[in-house]
């Protein structure tokens, strides 16, 4: 169904345009400023002939402009620069009311009239539908334009959405490439590892056992736990073969635990309320905790016997808040960090925000102070149930 544009711009129209969750959605695109390509092209050609229109627009709005990702027909600067300010644009208020908005003649209309598209870009005619990104965030407007008046049809208005259905579908499929691809490189990271994690189980268990016999079961039964720990996460880059048994947090994460710890030393506790976790959550959860286990062993808690670890978790409303505390731990030699480091800003930590905050729509704080490193996961409890 369309809708004609208000008579004036809504109060809360910037707000909503300068939303951060937003405006980060239209980050994760990285549509921004790129350039053109023919998927996006395409459907802005089509568009016009559908329409009868001469302008055709993918228009992604930031707080501050619009950028044209595909546009057919349009002169001037604003073609050459692949923009304009938001004086130059009605794309705004497709964004702020996230439903589809026609006007025939902007010439005539309260809101529209003085807005300089109108007199420096000849737009008279304007239909535009909403875009959105796979977070349901307003992203921008799909849309047609014509220099005299043009009374749109709801065939006209319906090929747009659907098109624009298409556009999202494409943004969607490339955040989740990316992500996967992210995840590839996880695993390669993984495996590159697994030797020195293998040496290390070898290395606390020749210290903690005194016969051979019981050396071999301490080793089988730590290898073992990091098999299963790796079963964990491998079903994340496996399409369409995530189906399993659900598992409890606790349980995932003493099964990730169990390759770092030396059990003659009581320095771990896992405490909370019983939590089923669904099987995305499990794999997202499996990378989170395997990534801050291994960090543990590497720099933190684990490393040597002198630290401690607490993980727990609570219920805060509709949310889940974990905890993650590491005491007694040896400041970072490295403040900026690196790849793995506690404190670091490099692959792990990018892993992490991928899986709490794009995945699992969570939030990640860190901080590190006095010989203490805490980390708080705090994720929707609709999430971990999928």
């Amino acid at each position: 169904m369309t809708h004609p544009f208000p008579a004036d711009a809504p109060k809360d129209h910037t707000s909503r345009l300068r939303a951060p969750g937003r405006l980060s959605a239209l980050d994760a695109t990285d549509l921004l400023d790129t350039a053109p390509e023919e998927v996006f092209d395409r459907a802005v050609r089509l568009a016009t002939r559908i329409t009868g229109t001469p302008v055709g627009l993918l228009s992604l709005v930031d707080g501050q402009r619009q950028f044209f990702k595909a546009q057919t027909g349009l002169t001037g600067d604003a073609a050459r620069d692949r923009g304009t300010p938001l004086s130059h644009s009605f794309c705004q208020y497709v964004v702020t009311a996230d439903t589809p908005l026609a006007v025939s003649d902007a010439r005539d209309h309260k809101l529209l009239r003085d807005n300089l598209a109108v007199e420096e870009l000849g737009v008279v005619a304007y239909l535009g539908v909403p875009v959105h990104g796979p977070s349901g965030e307003t992203l921008g407007s799909f849309c047609a334009i014509d220099d005299s008046p043009h009374d749109w049809t709801e065939g006209q208005v319906e090929a747009l959405k659907d098109l624009s259905a298409m556009l999202e579908t494409e943004i969607a499929m490339r955040e989740m490439l990316a992500d996967r691809q992210m995840l590839l490189r996880e695993m390669n990271h993984r495996v590159k590892n697994i030797f020195s994690i293998i040496s290390g189980i070898i290395r606390l268990s020749r210290r903690q056992e005194s016969s051979l016999d019981d050396l071999a079961t301490a080793l089988e039964s730590r290898v073992q736990a990091l098999a299963q720990a790796h079963e964990l996460i491998v079903p994340v880059v496996v399409a369409h073969e995530q189906a399993g048994p659900q598992i409890s947090l606790q349980k995932l994460i003493a099964t990730l635990l169990e390759p770092h710890l030396d059990r003659e030393i009581e320095r771990v506790t896992i405490d909370g309320p019983n939590l089923i976790l669904g099987q995305k959550a499990v794999t997202y959860l499996a990378l989170v905790f395997h990534e801050l286990a291994t960090n543990a062993a590497k720099y933190g808690a684990l490393s040597d016997t002198e630290g401690r670890l607490t993980v727990s978790w609570h219920t805060a409303g509709d949310r889940i808040v974990i905890d993650w505390l590491e005491e007694g731990i040896t400041p970072p030699s490295d403040p900026s960090g690196s790849n793995s480091s506690p404190s670091g800003h490099g692959f792990g930590t990018e892993l992490l925000q991928i899986s709490v905050e794009r995945q699992l729509d969570g939030t990640l704080d860190t901080r590190y102070a006095d010989r203490s490193l805490s980390r708080r996961i705090s994720l929707p409890e609709a999430s971990l149930r999928v």
